[in-house]
């Protein structure tokens, strides 16, 4: 949910160490409300292609301060997948292209590439596997990421970037034990590929161990312990920067609940503490109080509400040495009848620059309406809104987008 600071978004943090794994079941049996996909069958492997396009008209495309700019930006996003299922054991690969188009501003114009590879494997009822890879050829979009604010005016084009993303996580222990353990690694290798005078300085690597114990309390109810750990190395040290290396070191620890689906809500809470620690004398180290909540709430079985919050550390975009995040999300999706359902999604986070003078705070509303033509087509359109309010009045902005969407499969 985050702009692109060359980091995950709000979606991928919040479950970086769960692999996604797309199956038979949740590919073809979405229900009636959502298109389903007929997969093409090549001998055991089942192929599935689909494609989503957007067409948006954004009064703000650079998120600026002042000197506002405005397009018509269209959003075309083909994608195959190849997946192999094996008992309970599921093998997938796919490949989706992203390619933008600003009507107003060609100089944005811009394709991303994603490949990822899944692996599902259960050896028994006792021990799973999950590992995952993924090439990310992306760009940031001007007005986010290393060019916020009067930056965005300042380049001619936007900051693009390669992300390399690959591991995993075991379990030992089945649902319904009393206890089960899971550990979980996770690389990230991002080089920026222009703009180098600048850009070289934020190419890093990043390295997190974690480990959760599960302990159950409840038929539906596990209390659980864990540890994060998140080693960040960066490639190069600006000798121009006073601060010196943004090389760091972070512990995460938490304690808390998760809980499966009862007869209205699920969910988990994580509750706990970070402490991170730079190799350079000149920054300075940061902990805090740290959670993680995600809440599913389901009045009725065709409404559902999710609330999620979280504060955490995150690697700065080039001010500061870090940046202090707390966000908060509300999410309402509703089946008004056997074809039609709408999804409201508000964000509010506030954002503290450790080591620099800069505090934002960010809201984002979007509202949606879906309709499903067909089995294989659905047609919706909505509005967003972005704004920020920050300290520093370079970083102001706020803008609204108009939207119409389809999504298409065989």
């Amino acid at each position: 949910m985050r702009g692109a600071r060359g980091g995950p978004h709000w979606d991928q943090d919040v479950k970086r160490y769960t692999l996604a794994v797309v199956t038979v079941g949740n590919l073809c049996a979405q229900g009636a409300l959502a298109v389903e996909p007929a997969p093409i069958k090549a001998g055991p492997v089942y192929i599935v292609p689909t494609v989503k396009a957007e067409a948006r008209y954004v009064d703000n495309i650079f998120r600026s301060a002042r000197d506002e700019k405005s397009s018509w930006v269209s959003d075309v996003r083909p994608r195959v997948q190849a997946w192999l299922k094996n008992g309970n054991n599921t093998y997938s690969l796919a490949y989706e292209l992203a390619d933008y188009r600003y009507f107003s501003s060609h100089d944005d114009d811009y394709t991303d590439h994603r490949v990822n590879l899944d692996i599902h494997h259960e050896f028994n009822a006792r021990n799973t596997l999950n590992a995952y890879a993924e090439y990310f050829d992306a760009h940031e979009e001007r007005g986010t990421g290393l060019a916020e604010g009067g930056l965005a005016q300042l380049i001619d084009k936007p900051v693009e970037y390669e992300q390399w993303r690959w591991g995993g996580d075991y379990t030992y222990g089945s649902r319904s034990a009393d206890g089960r353990l899971t550990v979980a690694y996770d690389y990230l290798d991002l080089d920026y590929q222009n703009f180098r005078d600048v850009t070289r300085y934020r190419d890093r690597e990043q390295d997190t161990l974690k480990g959760t114990f599960f302990w159950k309390v409840a038929p539906r109810t596990d209390a659980l312990v864990e540890v994060r750990y998140i080693d960040n190395e960066y490639d190069r040290i600006n000798p121009a920067d006073p601060g010196g290396s943004y090389d760091s070191e972070e512990w995460n620890y938490f304690a808390g609940v998760e809980w499966q689906a009862t007869a209205k809500t699920s969910g988990s809470v994580r509750l706990g503490w970070y402490d991170r620690s730079y190799d350079s004398r000149r920054r300075s180290d940061d902990d805090g109080f740290s959670w993680e909540v995600d809440v599913d709430y389901k009045p009725r079985s065709y409404s559902n509400f999710n609330f999620g919050t979280r504060r955490f550390s995150e690697e700065t975009n080039g001010l500061g040495d870090a940046i202090d995040v707390e966000e908060y999300q509300i999410r309402w999706d509703h089946d008004w009848s056997g074809r039609s359902r709408t999804e409201v999604r508000s964000l509010w986070g506030d954002d503290d620059y450790t080591g620099y003078t800069r505090e934002d705070e960010r809201w984002q509303l979007e509202a949606k309406y879906l309709y499903n033509v067909d089995r294989w087509f659905d047609i919706g359109g909505g509005y967003r809104y972005e704004d920020r309010d920050s300290d520093r009045p370079s970083f102001d902005y706020s803008r609204n987008v108009y939207f119409i969407e389809a999504e298409l499969s065989l």
